[in-house]
């Protein structure tokens, strides 16, 4: 059985044995990174995920959403969080068309900006894009069990 629930912050959760989603639209102004944490941190406690696994996800939200503000700068982009199995996928849709860029940082660089899929990439299981006509979604799934 599945219960989808609407809330006044544009939220939406489906329940169902054992698999659970959420969806939050984010417009494109300064706070919607912030935002989006807030979201999935309120959300997965919600749904009591291990915290060694929500602090991994929130950095894992950050980084794309903050990808999907930095190169979207007309349109919105979508956060959607889902549990299946043993696994947790995080997925950010935007509007632009581009690839993502797999930058390798150098070790030990001060650089502000280039190491946020990088970063991606080492709390994910495994991570990815896909492509459609109105733009791309980033993907990254981490396990529910927590490594430490």
């Amino acid at each position: 059985m599945k219960t989808t629930i609407y809330s006044s912050t544009s939220q939406r959760q489906h329940h169902d044995l054992g698999s659970r989603a959420s969806h939050l639209s984010l417009h494109h102004v300064p706070h919607a990174v912030r935002t989006a944490r807030h979201h999935a941190r309120t959300t997965l406690r919600t749904w009591g995920l291990p915290l060694p696994v929500i602090e991994d996800a929130v950095v894992v939200v950050s980084e794309l959403v903050t990808n999907a503000h930095l190169h979207t700068p007309d349109g919105p982009a979508d956060l959607h969080l889902l549990t299946h199995h043993r696994g947790l996928v995080i997925s950010v849709r935007d509007t632009c068309p581009a690839a993502i860029d797999l930058p390798a940082a150098p070790p030990g660089t001060d650089e502000d900006h280039g190491r946020g899929l990088n970063i991606v990439r080492a709390l994910a299981e495994a991570f990815g894009c896909s492509h459609g006509l109105s733009g791309k979604i980033v993907w990254a799934r981490l396990s529910l069990r927590p490594a430490y």
